[in-house]
């Protein structure tokens, strides 16, 4: 195993095969977001042409939406930067907020079609949010744990 190491982020242990599980998890997570977005967008279209006031009803739906993407695509494009260059804590993190948000921006497009089945994902969605952090927690507690010496302080890397 080698050591991810950067001067920003967190150092923690990563192999090569736990970057690309990370990876391909990650790209399937992107697909399903902009799948589901497109989709629901999709449906709208058609709801638009038998109804026209329903993107006039629902205006600050659409701008939470609009904000979600943005930031889904911000940090979407920052992880695709740091996954490559810097592995470790941060990438991760940035990762899994991208995936957060965008399951965020496909829930308030799903609640201007049906709140009922909104509510439901949302419970979903906590719940995801949830493991993630766990997973995230655990990691760095694991971490700490294996680099604390004997008299208690943190060890560094070797240099």
């Amino acid at each position: 195993m080698q050591e991810a190491i950067s001067a920003v982020n967190q150092t923690l242990p990563n192999s090569d095969g736990e970057a690309m599980k990370f990876t391909a998890y990650s790209v399937a997570v992107h697909k399903v977001v902009v799948m589901v977005n497109a989709g629901i967008l999709a449906l709208l279209q058609l709801m638009n042409q038998q109804n026209s006031s329903v993107l006039e009803t629902h205006k600050t739906a659409f701008l939470c939406f609009s904000v979600f993407v943005l930031f889904y695509a911000v940090l979407r494009v920052r992880e695709a930067m740091d996954v490559r260059l810097r592995p470790g804590l941060a990438p991760r993190l940035v990762g899994h907020t991208s995936h957060l948000f965008g399951g965020l921006a496909a829930l308030v497009v799903i609640h201007v079609v049906c709140s009922t089945f909104a509510l439901v994902l949302l419970i979903l969605w906590f719940l995801w949010l949830s493991f993630v952090v766990y997973d995230t927690i655990s990691e760095v507690m694991t971490h700490s744990k294996t680099n604390i010496s004997g008299d208690g302080l943190p060890q560094l890397p070797p240099v």
